[in-house]
């Protein structure tokens, strides 16, 4: 029956695999959501909180430090403990936090805030990859993480447009709130994924053993030369885009006089 088709060795039917896509696929949605929520509306909280370019540029710089300095963390224990649970923490805590941004009154609570975001987010980050290469084999992964990686354009983007489209009827404030508090039912919604055994669809030799403890996990990948290159590539890419995703909103509005709207 077409309803007991699984997708490999993990025992998931075709249904149940679909479903922990789709539900992973959300998340990221709403994750780049919550993400690009702040540069969309930076120019306004700059004003109201009477802050500098420089103290802008630093409130995305303390999303990308704790998420920077939590990933690992996050990735290690999603090898040992339950990767929904861990992942629904991280939900509501990122959620929590981007509404959390929109009660902020000075500069000090707007940095603590964005970066418990960046904590929540590396939660989910670091383990949803994984979590999906348990739901289909090897010769299916690269359509699946199509679909999944498509949601961070699309998601940044319609971070912008909500940002820019709730700013201005109801403030930058409402725009936090309106982006933060829905994720509190997606957290719950995290605990419904299908969490199948590690590394069931993948052959034995390709599944590595236990490398001990945090800090020799990350000796050992830093022993990666392949790794460790994708990684700096990686950053200097994030490098360029996390600064046109900060300057090219407030440039528009400034210099162009362009409205936030518009901008965005």
């Amino acid at each position: 029956m077409a309803n007991e088709a699984v997708t490999g060795k993990s025992g998931l039917t075709r249904q149940a695999a679909a479903y922990g896509l789709g539900l992973m696929t959300l998340l990221n949605f709403v994750n780049y959501i919550d993400r690009y929520i702040l540069p969309a509306v930076a120019p306004r909280i700059k004003e109201a909180l009477s802050l500098t370019d420089t103290e802008l540029g630093v409130l995305g710089s303390a999303f990308l430090f704790s998420y920077l300095f939590t990933s690992p963390l996050f990735g290690w224990l999603g090898d040992r403990f339950s990767r929904t649970r861990l992942m629904a923490i991280g939900v509501a805590i990122w959620s929590l936090a981007t509404a959390g941004g929109g009660l902020a009154r000075n500069f000090g609570q707007m940095l603590m805030a964005r970066g418990v975001v960046g904590v929540g987010e590396a939660s989910y980050a670091a383990i949803s990859p994984a979590l999906i290469s348990d739901y289909y084999p090897p010769d299916r992964r690269g359509r699946v993480f199509a679909i999944f990686y498509l949601a961070i354009p699309v998601g940044s983007a319609v971070g912008y447009l909500l940002g820019g489209a709730i700013e201005h009827q109801f403030g930058w404030r409402a725009a936090f709130f309106a982006v933060g508090l829905p994720g509190l039912l997606l957290a719950l919604l995290t605990l419904t994924a299908p969490d199948p055994p590690r590394g069931i669809n993948d052959p034995p030799a390709a599944v590595p053993a236990d490398a001990g403890s945090y800090v020799q996990s990350l000796l050992l990948l830093g022993r990666n030369r392949d790794y460790v290159l994708a990684v700096l590539g990686y950053a200097a890419y994030t490098f360029a885009v996390g600064g046109m995703s900060f300057l090219v909103p407030p440039y528009l509005n400034r210099e162009r006089g362009m409205s936030l709207t518009e901008a965005n």
